[in-house]
């Protein structure tokens, strides 16, 4: 009896095993209610970052929603892209090449063009891949999305003159991925400046620059503290992390409003590297003068006092007068 029960249970793995099938992330596209119309189409999440390891294999989804209103075609292109030394360009994109650190050949959507009218939302997977050799640090890649008009829309735009607006535009999504390994983390707080020498008032904007030189893009965070002349505490930034690729230098810059401000102040910044709990610290003096106030009441007190010396002398003349007439 139990041969026979067993028997019966092999077999019933064989023919359901041969019968079960994959289960595969494919795209769906949802209709919601009272989109606005907004001219744009919508994409998310902005950033995807991931840990993975040689060999692993994982999936993320993408949504895409037309606010554009009408329908609109769309197109799916993928390009690595790498950090700066140039403080002021945060991202590269590379087009057709290869970065040093490509990821441009281990993303693949399901799709690559598809269609969506107004208010219709593509929920896109895209399978991420690394590959078995696949040295420990970073990899970074992204997934650019264009729309472009529809069926006679389409025809419409080829047809335009040379200069006129094109409703073509393009948003991406940037994946950071994380090969798991030894990897270097080596980056420090390198500056902190103000945009001016002096403000006249607030906001008062304060530029803070990171210097990377891993193989692993950072995550720095911290704060700024404001001090006045008398080493009180005035106000305070909260930093949230930002993202530093390898070999780049990123500036960030923040802002710090206060309704009356008047003299020198200190800034001292704390960032956390984002890496074994390493704190850099530096600090700035800046000056707030409101010139313009100053000089309205420098001018009214001028005027005023310019009054009453005009008013007491033509007093004093008039009073001289009267006393000569009565002697006469």
């Amino acid at each position: 009896m139990k041969k026979i029960n067993f028997l019966i249970l092999a077999l019933g793995i064989i023919f359901f095993g041969f019968n079960l099938k994959p289960v595969l992330a494919t795209p769906v596209i949802e209709d919601i209610k009272d989109v606005p119309v907004k001219s744009d189409f919508v994409l998310g999440p902005g950033k995807v970052e991931l840990w993975l390891s040689p060999g692993e294999k994982a999936t993320k989804e993408l949504m895409i929603t037309n606010r554009i209103g009408k329908t609109m075609d769309f197109q799916i292109n993928i390009e690595d892209f790498s950090g700066s030394r140039d403080p002021k360009q945060t991202v590269v994109f590379y087009g057709e090449k290869e970065s040093p650190k490509s990821l441009k050949n281990y993303l693949k959507p399901e799709l690559t063009k598809f269609t969506l009218m107004h208010g219709q939302r593509m929920i896109l997977p895209i399978e991420i891949s690394i590959p078995e050799d696949a040295e420990p640090g970073g990899r970074y890649g992204s997934i650019l999305v264009t729309s472009s008009p529809y069926g006679e829309d389409a025809k419409f735009e080829k047809e335009k003159a040379t200069g006129q607006i094109s409703l073509n535009s393009r948003l991406g999504a940037l994946f950071f991925i994380r090969v798991k390994g030894d990897v270097i983390e080596d980056g420090f707080f390198k500056e902190i400046k103000t945009t001016k020498m002096f403000y006249e008032k607030s906001p008062v904007s304060f530029e803070l620059l990171f210097e990377n030189n891993g193989n692993i893009h950072l995550l720095p965070y911290g704060v700024v503290e404001i001090k006045n002349f008398f080493n009180k505490k005035i106000g305070e930034i909260n930093l949230d992390p930002w993202y530093v690729l390898p070999d780049s230098l990123r500036l960030r810059e923040v802002k710090w409003n206060s309704e009356w401000l008047f003299g020198r102040y200190t800034a001292s910044v704390s960032i956390n590297r984002g890496y074994q709990d390493i704190v850099d610290q530096k600090s700035i003096d800046f000056w707030v003068i409101p010139w313009r106030i100053i000089l309205v009441g420098l001018t009214s007190l001028f005027l005023i006092v310019w009054f009453f010396k005009w008013v007491i002398g033509h007093f004093e003349i008039k009073v001289k007068d009267k006393n000569v007439k009565d002697k006469n």
